[in-house]
Formats: C-alpha cells, sequence, structure tokens
C-alpha cells in the first residue's frame, strides 16, 4: 500500500538533459549533475535548486 503523503525524504531532483537524479540533502554541498544544467545545494534547514523549471530542466521525483 503507497502512502499518501510523501516526505521530503523521499525528493530528488532529476535533469530533464543528462538523467542525473540529485538527492534533496547534499549537507550544505553544492552538487551539480553531469552537463551542469542544474545544481542543488541543500540541507535539513533549506533547499535551493538551480536551473529552469519552467524551462523543463528539472522534474521532482518523489520516490
Amino acid at each position: 500500500m503507497e502512502i499518501a503523503n510523501k516526505t521530503k525524504k523521499d525528493l530528488y531532483y532529476k535533469c530533464t538533459h543528462c538523467g542525473d537524479e540529485i538527492f534533496w540533502n547534499t549537507h550544505k554541498k553544492l552538487t551539480y549533475c553531469k552537463c551542469k544544467k542544474i545544481w542543488v545545494d541543500g540541507c535539513e534547514d533549506y533547499i535551493r535548486i538551480g536551473g529552469d523549471r519552467d524551462k523543463g530542466d528539472y522534474e521532482v521525483i518523489n520516490k
């Protein structure tokens, strides 16, 4: 049975260009995908994502 409410602990950001998936918690380390179109910087207190979601650079994945 699937749980309806996912927590941020299950979040990944997937680059639509190279297919890399970056976990939301990078422990305050700026992490790029292979093609450097997106980046994620996150910890327990915040998440920053670089890239243009409107242009389709990344998508949010719940696992």
